[in-house]
């Protein structure tokens, strides 16, 4: 590989470096004060609120961070996420209170994805720097108003896209920045999600499009981050195609109203999908006991009627560099992980992730590089680590403790998220209104 490459996988195991990179993406004039802890607030205290921008948090960077408010829809929620994070912040349901209360400087969004407009908008508005997880938002209308309020701020969000930061994408990423393949022409890429962490979307809030978008905009925001990411590209057009053939309506039996939950159906010994919430602790105490609070079934059926996101999608995606990608992605497949393939003017760059199979594997990805009239070249993989592949700490490490990173690294930006969702967004509507869609006439970016 070329030096490009090779002095930037040192980057894997080196933590100190400038703060210039991190400090360029939140407000400079708050990072030039001395050193003090960030006011640091969280909105949506699920899993990932109370575990990976909570607890790990607390753990991880407790001279960086100060947690002084946890909000959540169900106050029962953000007090059992409070015990499990181990902070004494004061928690509310309503988060304008939160704000004048304990005036954060930092809000994590973390909450529905439907609602990550609201709350961007209004940590915006207050002049608090705001991160969010994907997606950045769920339509078009929602994300033109984001980057609107972001503007007339004059303040930067930032997209926690960690896949960016696990150290094979990243490999990825230089192989392709090094010429080795030449100009890439098109990409294969089908992302599979199996029977446990697919059907998981189909039995939570996911399940809805109010709410998610469809995975389309929820988990394939990821991908088509990554996409855009490794390619250096925008999407400019879509077409799309999906379906429903596994869940929802397709079931011959499913749990009946009010409770139409694994752990209140007459058909968990025939059901291939029954999950058994109650060898998990965490999640009884997050959602099952704060149950009568919302409503919300953390179990809920995996074919429940109302389900109406599609378990199988595929699309055709044009980019402004002047390259395609074939994109599938399936929530029903018997193990999970991705395949993709650079098809460049001097090679291609063949890929295989392996997240979860029912057979051993050697590396958690196969990487090779195979020259045109030359030879087929496997490339060593750096160590991994867990969290999404070794991204999570890398990226926080990046937020927290503004590490050094090369620019092709930096911190994704509301035009990034922008990027991702709006191409799922543009698949979805491709799918309802059977025909091209154009991302230029979505959002004025």
């Amino acid at each position: 590989m070329s030096d490009v490459s090779a002095s930037s996988r040192r980057e894997f195991v080196k933590v100190a470096g400038s703060a210039a990179l991190g400090a360029s993406l939140f407000n400079v004039d708050a990072l030039a004060q001395p050193p003090s802890k960030r006011r640091y607030a969280i909105v949506g205290t699920g899993d990932r609120g109370s575990g990976m921008w909570g607890r790990d948090l607390v753990r991880r960077y407790p001279d960086l961070l100060e947690f002084v408010g946890l909000c959540d829809v169900n106050p029962k929620r953000s007090i059992a996420a409070r015990e499990y994070i181990g902070v004494n912040a004061p928690t509310f349901t309503n988060i304008d209170e939160m704000f004048d209360k304990t005036r954060p400087d930092l809000l994590m969004v973390t909450t529905v994805d439907g609602f990550h407009h609201q709350y961007i908008i209004k940590g915006l508005d207050r002049g608090i720097d705001v991160m969010t997880e994907k997606p950045l938002t769920t339509d078009e209308t929602k994300c033109q108003a984001i980057l609107d309020a972001e503007k007339r701020n004059n303040r930067k969000i930032v997209v926690t896209f960690n896949y960016r930061y696990a150290p094979a994408h990243q490999q990825m990423k230089e192989i392709l920045l090094s010429n080795e393949i030449g100009k890439v022409v098109s990409v294969d890429f089908s992302w599979y999600l199996d029977v446990v962490h697919g059907a998981d979307y189909f039995r939570r809030w996911h399940r809805l499009r109010q709410n998610s978008g469809s995975l389309l905009v929820h988990k394939a925001s990821h991908h088509f981050d990554l996409m855009n990411w490794w390619l250096g590209a925008d999407p400019v057009e879509v077409s799309g195609y999906g379906g429903l053939s596994i869940y929802g309506k397709n079931g011959t039996f499913r749990a009946t109203p009010p409770a139409d939950n694994c752990r209140n159906c007459s058909h968990t010994s025939e059901c291939r999908f029954h999950y058994d919430m109650t060898k998990d602790q965490r999640r009884m105490n997050l959602y099952a006991k704060c149950e009568d609070a919302d409503g919300y079934f953390r179990d809920g059926c995996v074919f429940r009627q109302d389900i109406d996101i599609f378990d199988n999608m595929q699309a055709i995606v044009k980019y402004s560099n002047g390259a395609t990608m074939n994109y599938a992605l399936n929530a029903y497949m018997p193990y999970e992980g991705y395949r993709v393939a650079f098809n460049g003017e001097k090679g291609r760059l063949d890929v295989q992730s392996f997240e979860r199979q029912p057979w051993e594997v050697a590396d958690s990805h196969e990487i090779y590089v195979t020259k045109s009239f030359g030879k087929r070249t496997k490339v060593p993989m750096p160590k991994m680590t867990e969290g999404h592949g070794g991204g999570d700490d890398r990226m926080r490490d990046l937020i927290f403790r503004k590490t050094d990173a090369p620019e092709y690294m930096r911190l994704p930006d509301s035009r990034a998220g922008a990027m991702s969702c709006l191409t799922g967004i543009a698949i979805r509507n491709s799918i309802d209104q059977k025909r091209p869609i154009r991302i230029a006439d979505l959002v004025k970016v």
